[in-house]
């Protein structure tokens, strides 16, 4: 059995990107931008969202 590592990837491209975009520069809400501009689906977008509040530090960032 193969592990596809692809969808991780994508999710740290796109939270990567989220940090380092500042929001004037941002076009359209968040998921709906990540959803366009890396072929995730909603649930990676929101994961992405995640993983960029994680590494900014957000109020509601967990470390689970």
């Amino acid at each position: 059995m193969t592990v596809d590592l692809e969808p991780d990837f994508l999710i740290q491209e796109a939270a990567r990107w989220l940090v380092e975009t500042p929001k004037v520069q941002r076009p359209r809400p968040a998921v709906v931008e990540l959803r366009a501009r890396f072929a995730l689906d909603v649930q990676a977008a929101c994961a992405a969202i995640g993983l960029a509040n994680r590494i900014r530090g957000g109020a509601n960032a967990s470390t689970s």
